[in-house]
Protein backbone atom coordinates (compact mmCIF):
# COMPACT_ATOMS: atom_id res chain seq x y z
CA UNK A 1 0.00 0.00 0.00
CA UNK A 2 1.21 3.14 -1.08
CA UNK A 3 0.79 5.34 2.17
CA UNK A 4 2.27 8.83 0.75
CA UNK A 5 -0.99 9.50 -1.41
CA UNK A 6 -4.44 9.43 -0.17
CA UNK A 7 -6.88 8.76 -2.94
CA UNK A 8 -10.18 9.79 -1.42
CA UNK A 9 -13.50 9.64 -2.81
CA UNK A 10 -16.70 11.30 -1.92
CA UNK A 11 -20.31 10.09 -3.32
CA UNK A 12 -22.35 13.14 -3.03
CA UNK A 13 -25.62 11.63 -2.96
CA UNK A 14 -29.36 12.34 -2.20
CA UNK A 15 -30.66 9.36 0.46
CA UNK A 16 -34.23 7.96 0.37
CA UNK A 17 -35.69 8.91 3.14
CA UNK A 18 -36.07 6.02 5.55
CA UNK A 19 -35.65 3.42 2.71
CA UNK A 20 -32.07 1.61 4.10
CA UNK A 21 -32.51 -1.21 1.87
CA UNK A 22 -32.42 1.52 -1.38
CA UNK A 23 -29.25 3.47 0.72
CA UNK A 24 -27.70 0.36 1.18
CA UNK A 25 -27.91 -0.23 -2.34
CA UNK A 26 -26.60 2.89 -3.45
CA UNK A 27 -23.76 2.58 -1.08
CA UNK A 28 -23.11 -0.65 -2.07
CA UNK A 29 -22.53 1.19 -6.18
CA UNK A 30 -20.47 3.39 -4.75
CA UNK A 31 -18.21 1.03 -2.92
CA UNK A 32 -17.56 -1.03 -6.23
CA UNK A 33 -17.34 2.40 -8.61
CA UNK A 34 -14.40 3.70 -5.47
CA UNK A 35 -12.73 0.11 -5.68
CA UNK A 36 -12.59 0.63 -9.65
CA UNK A 37 -11.60 4.41 -9.34
CA UNK A 38 -8.52 2.47 -6.62
CA UNK A 39 -9.17 5.25 -4.11
CA UNK A 40 -8.38 4.00 -0.35
CA UNK A 41 -11.57 6.32 1.68
CA UNK A 42 -14.78 6.68 0.33
CA UNK A 43 -17.10 9.39 2.27
CA UNK A 44 -20.59 9.85 2.49
CA UNK A 45 -22.97 12.19 3.78
CA UNK A 46 -24.67 12.81 6.96
CA UNK A 47 -27.45 9.61 7.97
CA UNK A 48 -26.55 8.64 4.49
CA UNK A 49 -28.35 5.03 5.14
CA UNK A 50 -31.40 6.68 6.01
CA UNK A 51 -31.94 10.14 5.40
CA UNK A 52 -31.90 13.17 7.23
CA UNK A 53 -35.84 14.23 8.86
CA UNK A 54 -36.26 10.81 10.38
CA UNK A 55 -38.05 11.77 12.82
CA UNK A 56 -41.13 9.58 13.90
CA UNK A 57 -39.21 6.54 11.64
CA UNK A 58 -35.74 6.89 14.27
CA UNK A 59 -36.09 3.73 16.14
CA UNK A 60 -37.04 2.18 13.36
CA UNK A 61 -34.43 3.02 11.08
CA UNK A 62 -31.55 2.85 13.93
CA UNK A 63 -28.81 0.07 14.02
CA UNK A 64 -26.32 -0.82 16.62
CA UNK A 65 -22.30 -0.52 15.09
CA UNK A 66 -22.80 -4.63 15.03
CA UNK A 67 -25.31 -4.20 13.00
CA UNK A 68 -25.36 -7.29 10.45
CA UNK A 69 -25.88 -4.92 7.43
CA UNK A 70 -23.15 -2.69 8.59
CA UNK A 71 -20.91 -5.95 8.83
CA UNK A 72 -22.06 -7.20 5.57
CA UNK A 73 -21.47 -3.32 3.58
CA UNK A 74 -17.61 -3.26 5.90
CA UNK A 75 -17.14 -6.78 4.12
CA UNK A 76 -18.21 -6.11 0.70
CA UNK A 77 -15.63 -2.72 0.84
CA UNK A 78 -12.92 -4.74 1.99
CA UNK A 79 -9.89 -2.77 2.28
CA UNK A 80 -11.40 0.10 1.05
CA UNK A 81 -11.83 3.06 3.99
CA UNK A 82 -15.84 3.80 4.52
CA UNK A 83 -17.13 6.58 6.27
CA UNK A 84 -20.79 7.05 6.14
CA UNK A 85 -23.58 7.89 8.40
CA UNK A 86 -26.70 6.04 10.13
CA UNK A 87 -28.98 6.54 13.14
CA UNK A 88 -26.82 4.28 15.94
CA UNK A 89 -29.02 2.56 18.44
CA UNK A 90 -26.48 2.77 21.91
CA UNK A 91 -26.76 -0.61 24.14
CA UNK A 92 -28.74 1.44 26.89
CA UNK A 93 -30.96 1.97 24.20
CA UNK A 94 -30.48 5.75 23.64
CA UNK A 95 -30.26 6.89 19.84
CA UNK A 96 -27.50 9.26 17.80
CA UNK A 97 -27.08 10.80 14.94
CA UNK A 98 -23.52 9.07 14.66
CA UNK A 99 -21.21 8.54 11.48
CA UNK A 100 -18.82 5.00 10.95
CA UNK A 101 -15.47 4.31 9.77
CA UNK A 102 -15.53 0.91 8.22
CA UNK A 103 -12.36 -0.70 7.29
CA UNK A 104 -10.82 -4.38 6.67
CA UNK A 105 -14.52 -5.77 7.38
CA UNK A 106 -15.45 -4.19 10.44
CA UNK A 107 -17.10 -0.96 12.09
CA UNK A 108 -13.87 0.64 13.29
CA UNK A 109 -14.86 3.83 14.67
CA UNK A 110 -17.90 5.29 15.50
CA UNK A 111 -18.73 9.24 16.31
CA UNK A 112 -21.62 10.88 17.48
CA UNK A 113 -22.81 13.96 16.73
CA UNK A 114 -22.17 16.20 19.67
CA UNK A 115 -23.87 20.14 18.81
CA UNK A 116 -27.09 19.20 18.07
CA UNK A 117 -29.22 21.92 16.17
CA UNK A 118 -32.46 22.68 17.50
CA UNK A 119 -34.05 25.81 15.87
CA UNK A 120 -35.59 27.05 13.20
CA UNK A 121 -36.20 24.14 11.08
CA UNK A 122 -33.76 21.73 12.77
CA UNK A 123 -35.25 19.40 15.68
CA UNK A 124 -32.78 16.94 16.64
CA UNK A 125 -32.37 17.24 20.11
CA UNK A 126 -36.14 15.54 20.31
CA UNK A 127 -35.12 12.72 18.06
CA UNK A 128 -31.09 12.28 19.25
CA UNK A 129 -28.86 12.30 22.45
CA UNK A 130 -25.56 14.57 22.03
CA UNK A 131 -22.65 12.87 22.04
CA UNK A 132 -19.84 13.38 24.56
CA UNK A 133 -16.47 13.04 23.27
CA UNK A 134 -14.19 12.88 20.07
CA UNK A 135 -12.62 9.41 18.42
CA UNK A 136 -9.79 9.98 16.20
CA UNK A 137 -8.23 6.89 14.88
CA UNK A 138 -5.20 5.76 13.09
CA UNK A 139 -5.13 5.07 9.51
CA UNK A 140 -2.03 4.49 7.33
CA UNK A 141 -2.07 8.08 6.03
CA UNK A 142 -1.96 9.33 9.26
CA UNK A 143 -4.70 10.05 12.58
CA UNK A 144 -7.95 11.34 11.13
CA UNK A 145 -11.28 12.47 12.83
CA UNK A 146 -14.65 12.86 12.18
CA UNK A 147 -17.47 15.58 13.02
CA UNK A 148 -20.79 15.94 11.63
CA UNK A 149 -23.15 18.78 10.11
CA UNK A 150 -22.83 21.16 12.95
CA UNK A 151 -19.87 20.20 14.71
CA UNK A 152 -18.06 21.81 12.12
CA UNK A 153 -19.30 25.00 12.79
CA UNK A 154 -18.24 25.14 16.69
CA UNK A 155 -14.18 25.83 16.06
CA UNK A 156 -13.44 24.37 19.61
CA UNK A 157 -13.77 20.65 18.44
CA UNK A 158 -11.37 21.65 15.30
CA UNK A 159 -9.21 22.33 17.80
CA UNK A 160 -9.58 19.44 20.51
CA UNK A 161 -8.72 16.98 17.32
CA UNK A 162 -5.95 18.79 16.31
CA UNK A 163 -4.99 18.92 19.78
CA UNK A 164 -5.76 14.92 19.75
CA UNK A 165 -3.13 14.72 16.84
CA UNK A 166 -5.58 14.58 14.09
CA UNK A 167 -4.02 15.49 10.36
CA UNK A 168 -7.55 15.14 8.19
CA UNK A 169 -10.43 15.83 9.72
CA UNK A 170 -13.34 14.33 7.77
CA UNK A 171 -16.96 15.93 7.75
CA UNK A 172 -20.17 14.42 6.85
CA UNK A 173 -23.03 16.62 6.70
CA UNK A 174 -26.93 17.15 5.69
CA UNK A 175 -27.06 20.75 5.77
CA UNK A 176 -29.66 22.77 4.05
CA UNK A 177 -30.27 25.61 1.46
CA UNK A 178 -30.89 28.60 3.96
CA UNK A 179 -30.63 32.10 4.80
CA UNK A 180 -29.36 34.95 2.61
CA UNK A 181 -26.34 37.31 3.45
CA UNK A 182 -26.26 40.82 2.75
CA UNK A 183 -24.61 40.50 -0.77
CA UNK A 184 -26.97 38.10 -1.75
CA UNK A 185 -24.93 34.88 -0.71
CA UNK A 186 -26.37 31.80 0.93
CA UNK A 187 -25.20 32.45 4.43
CA UNK A 188 -25.69 28.48 5.46
CA UNK A 189 -23.01 27.20 2.97
CA UNK A 190 -20.72 30.37 3.38
CA UNK A 191 -20.65 29.47 7.58
CA UNK A 192 -19.50 25.87 5.91
CA UNK A 193 -16.79 27.09 3.99
CA UNK A 194 -15.75 29.93 6.11
CA UNK A 195 -14.97 26.93 8.70
CA UNK A 196 -13.49 24.94 6.10
CA UNK A 197 -11.00 26.91 4.90
CA UNK A 198 -10.29 27.89 8.64
CA UNK A 199 -9.64 24.66 10.11
CA UNK A 200 -7.10 23.95 7.73
CA UNK A 201 -5.42 27.43 7.53
CA UNK A 202 -5.12 28.00 11.04
CA UNK A 203 -4.78 24.18 12.47
CA UNK A 204 -2.98 22.65 9.71
CA UNK A 205 -5.08 19.97 8.65
CA UNK A 206 -6.40 18.32 5.46
CA UNK A 207 -10.45 19.32 5.68
CA UNK A 208 -12.47 16.85 3.49
CA UNK A 209 -16.45 18.09 3.56
CA UNK A 210 -19.56 15.48 1.97
CA UNK A 211 -22.56 17.49 1.98
CA UNK A 212 -25.79 15.21 0.97
CA UNK A 213 -28.09 17.06 -2.04
CA UNK A 214 -31.99 16.31 -2.51
CA UNK A 215 -35.22 17.43 -0.72
CA UNK A 216 -36.94 15.76 2.27
CA UNK A 217 -40.06 17.56 3.65
CA UNK A 218 -39.22 20.86 1.95
CA UNK A 219 -35.51 20.83 2.74
CA UNK A 220 -33.21 21.76 -0.25
CA UNK A 221 -30.01 20.41 0.34
CA UNK A 222 -26.98 21.80 -1.49
CA UNK A 223 -24.41 19.90 -1.81
CA UNK A 224 -20.96 21.56 -2.52
CA UNK A 225 -18.85 19.16 -1.02
CA UNK A 226 -15.05 20.01 -0.82
CA UNK A 227 -11.95 18.95 0.10
CA UNK A 228 -8.70 21.55 1.31
CA UNK A 229 -5.25 21.21 1.76
CA UNK A 230 -3.35 22.06 4.93
CA UNK A 231 -2.97 25.22 3.51
CA UNK A 232 -6.52 26.46 2.59
CA UNK A 233 -6.37 25.46 -0.88
CA UNK A 234 -9.19 23.88 -2.40
CA UNK A 235 -7.80 20.54 -3.77
CA UNK A 236 -11.66 19.54 -4.95
CA UNK A 237 -14.99 20.55 -5.40
CA UNK A 238 -18.61 18.97 -6.46
CA UNK A 239 -21.17 20.54 -7.57
CA UNK A 240 -24.06 22.38 -5.65
CA UNK A 241 -27.99 20.70 -5.95
CA UNK A 242 -26.87 17.71 -8.13
CA UNK A 243 -25.68 13.90 -7.23
CA UNK A 244 -22.24 13.71 -8.12
CA UNK A 245 -18.73 11.78 -7.40
CA UNK A 246 -15.37 12.40 -7.36
CA UNK A 247 -11.83 11.42 -6.81
CA UNK A 248 -9.23 13.42 -5.10
CA UNK A 249 -5.54 12.90 -4.48
CA UNK A 250 -3.90 13.78 -0.96
CA UNK A 251 -0.66 14.28 -0.17
CA UNK A 252 -0.68 13.43 3.91
CA UNK A 253 2.92 14.84 4.19
CA UNK A 254 1.22 18.45 3.43
CA UNK A 255 0.30 18.85 6.98
CA UNK A 256 4.06 18.46 8.17
CA UNK A 257 4.81 20.84 5.31
CA UNK A 258 2.02 23.32 6.49
CA UNK A 259 2.45 22.80 10.45
CA UNK A 260 6.55 23.72 10.11
CA UNK A 261 5.90 26.62 7.93
CA UNK A 262 2.77 28.44 9.96
CA UNK A 263 4.63 29.31 13.37
CA UNK A 264 1.93 29.79 15.46
CA UNK A 265 1.18 25.96 15.19
CA UNK A 266 4.12 25.78 17.31
CA UNK A 267 2.76 28.67 19.93
CA UNK A 268 -0.04 26.54 21.39
CA UNK A 269 -0.40 26.44 25.00
CA UNK A 270 -3.30 24.05 25.93
CA UNK A 271 -2.54 24.00 29.38
CA UNK A 272 -3.73 27.78 29.62
CA UNK A 273 -6.50 27.72 27.17
CA UNK A 274 -7.90 24.82 29.78
CA UNK A 275 -6.89 26.85 32.75
CA UNK A 276 -8.88 29.48 31.27
CA UNK A 277 -11.83 27.71 30.55
CA UNK A 278 -12.36 26.91 33.85
CA UNK A 279 -11.73 29.97 34.94
CA UNK A 280 -14.27 31.09 32.73
CA UNK A 281 -16.72 28.96 33.69
CA UNK A 282 -16.14 29.17 37.02
CA UNK A 283 -16.86 32.90 37.22
CA UNK A 284 -20.37 32.29 35.52
CA UNK A 285 -23.19 32.05 37.37
CA UNK A 286 -23.75 27.97 38.30
CA UNK A 287 -20.03 27.63 37.37
CA UNK A 288 -18.15 24.79 37.39
CA UNK A 289 -16.51 24.34 40.98
CA UNK A 290 -13.36 22.34 41.19
CA UNK A 291 -11.06 23.90 38.50
CA UNK A 292 -7.60 22.25 38.73
CA UNK A 293 -4.97 25.41 39.20
CA UNK A 294 -6.99 28.48 39.13
CA UNK A 295 -8.39 31.22 41.76
CA UNK A 296 -11.36 32.90 41.51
Amino acid sequence: MDTRRLRLAIDQMAPVLGDIKANLTEHREAIAWAKREKANLLVFPELSLTGYQVRSMVARVAMAPNDPRLAKLAKDAGSLGVILGFVEKAADGQLFNSAAYCNDGAVRTVQRKMFLPNYGMFDERRFFASGSRIEPFDTPWGRMGMVICFDLLHPALAYLHQQAGVRILVGISAAPARGVGPDGFMAGAEGFRVALRANSRLLGMVSVYANRVGTEEGMVYWGGSEVLDPFGRSLCALPEYEPARAICEIDPEAVGRARTLFPHLKEGRPDCILQEMWRIRMAAPGGVPGAPGTEV
